[in-house]
């Protein structure tokens, strides 16, 4: 759900969100019947079809005009061009520091929210970038770590088995700037946000030298190459992975050992929205602990909601990709948003990787 893409097509995303928002009249420009639309930028594939509609029942004033796309870079891009009248986002936590810092987000009445009690504790715990929530409100969180068929590898507990070459040609790495580099990091003892070009052309090389092991990179195909059985390992993002388990009981999903990302999705209002009240009641709803819950189950990925679970099916809290053990995570780390500097650092390593 993090992928990195190109600016041209960046832009195109931007520029297409841009003409629906002008062929749509804008944020604040009355629907069928003179209803208030509400511009939500999401994940492709992210919330239960059936939220929305629900929502809009219960405030038959309010129209919700959602509109996707596949990376926080690509978020980043349409939310920041002018005029794009967007009015709820739902980035990840290092781009919520990037837009925090520019100033961007419109601060939370969570006072006024009626749910936001079911979110505070997970907030003031887990939310470094944001430990008040002024900004931003936790929607999902999920590790990303490694899953495999156990009939084609057994006892999996390391990146080191991504790199064994009794795995060649059964490998799948994820394309990825961040995600991969991280991996080889994370592998190597430093950090996913390591600052230093020695760690981080460390990391490239090492990814260099495990690509003739590597099937293929990819993205969201991968879930289905490891259902298919295509191949014995696979970094992935465990809402994908509780899924892919579903679908295969011999896939098993793994925080290794040294460590993993960690990350948290978060809603967040637009400082140039002019629809602040309605765009608050949106979010609001999406805090409701049943609806917290069919987003969860309709996505794979976990709930900051305690409450959320009473409502979750018992196979899905039961599922590890779902639901890890606390003592799992204490090894995991968040990304954060790195200067344009370091940015680059990491933009030539990964050229590197995919060159070669």
């Amino acid at each position: 759900m993090k992928k990195i893409t190109l600016v041209l097509a960046i832009t195109m995303i931007a520029m297409a969100f841009l003409g629906g928002c002008a062929s749509s009249g804008g944020a604040n420009a009355s629907g069928s019947g003179g209803k208030t639309v509400v511009n939500f930028l999401n994940w492709g594939d992210y919330i239960d079809p059936d939220v929305i509609p629900s929502f809009e029942a219960e405030n038959p004033d309010i129209k919700i005009n959602m509109t996707t796309v596949d990376s926080n870079e690509a978020m980043y891009v349409t939310t920041s061009t002018e005029g794009s009248q967007i009015d709820v986002v739902l980035p990840s936590e290092y781009m919520i520091q990037r837009m925090m810092q520019e100033d961007m987000l419109a601060e939370m009445d969570t006072a006024s929210m009626e749910n936001y009690q079911y979110v505070e504790d997970f907030t003031q715990r887990t939310c470094d970038y944001d430990p008040e929530g002024k900004y931003s409100l936790p929607y999902s969180w999920g590790t990303f770590g490694l899953i495999y068929n156990e009939t084609m590898a057994q006892d999996v507990d390391s990146w080191d088995a991504l790199f064994d070459p009794q795995y060649s040609g059964k490998i799948l790495m994820y394309d990825s700037m961040r995600d991969s580099l991280g991996v080889g990091l994370i592998k190597l003892g430093y950090s996913l946000n390591s600052e230093n070009q020695a760690d981080i052309d460390a990391a490239a090389d090492l990814l260099i030298e495990q690509k003739p092991l590597v099937l293929a990179y990819g993205t969201d195909d991968l879930r289905m190459s490891m259902v298919n059985g295509s191949a014995a390992l696979a970094v992935m993002y465990a809402g994908d992975a509780a899924y892919s388990m579903q679908d295969n009981p011999d896939l098993r999903y793994v925080i290794p050992k040294e460590g993993a990302n960690i990350f948290v999705d978060a809603m967040c209002i637009l400082k140039t929205t002019d629809v602040y009240d309605e765009a608050l009641r949106f979010v609001d709803y999406m805090l409701k602990p049943e609806i917290a819950a069919k987003n969860a189950e309709y996505t794979g990925y976990s709930t900051p909601e305690e409450a959320a679970l009473e409502y979750i099916s018992a196979e899905m809290k039961d599922n590890y990709a779902f639901n890890p053990p606390a003592e799992d995570l204490v090894i995991c780390e968040y990304y954060k948003h790195l200067d344009q500097d370091v940015l680059k650092l990491y933009e030539e390593a990964w050229l590197r990787v995919k060159a070669a």
